[in-house]
């Protein structure tokens, strides 16, 4: 796994790259800042864990974790299935973990960003 971690590396951002302000307070505040209490701000109802295969909701108002995204070249495609899907509208790869949402009003992007 050590070449995911060096494309990873190479590609990920902080925060001066982000130009959603959505994505900036999330990670500034939450990601980087630890403050959970900015969710509910965020209009984040919850954060929902998910595992390979299991179906999620498509709510605008949650947020979905992926734990170890690169661990494995299984979960990296799945990882990859979840950044690829025209509904998922933001992924944020952490390396360690991966977000991603549904959101409405929201064009799709995706970012690789510093943890």
């Amino acid at each position: 796994m050590l070449g995911s971690y060096l494309r990873y590396l190479l590609k990920r951002k902080g925060a001066f790259h982000i130009h959603s302000p959505f994505v900036y307070q999330l990670y500034t505040q939450v990601i980087k800042g630890g403050d959970e209490g900015v969710l509910k701000t965020l209009g984040i109802e919850r954060v929902e864990v998910v595992t390979e295969g299991m179906p999620f909701k498509k709510e605008g108002s949650v947020m979905y974790e992926v734990e170890d995204i690169h661990g494995s070249k299984k979960k990296e495609t799945y990882w990859n299935t979840i950044c690829a899907c025209s509904d998922v509208t933001l992924t944020i790869d952490l390396y360690h973990k991966g977000l991603f949402f549904f959101r409405e009003g929201m064009e799709k992007q995706d970012f690789i960003l510093r943890r």
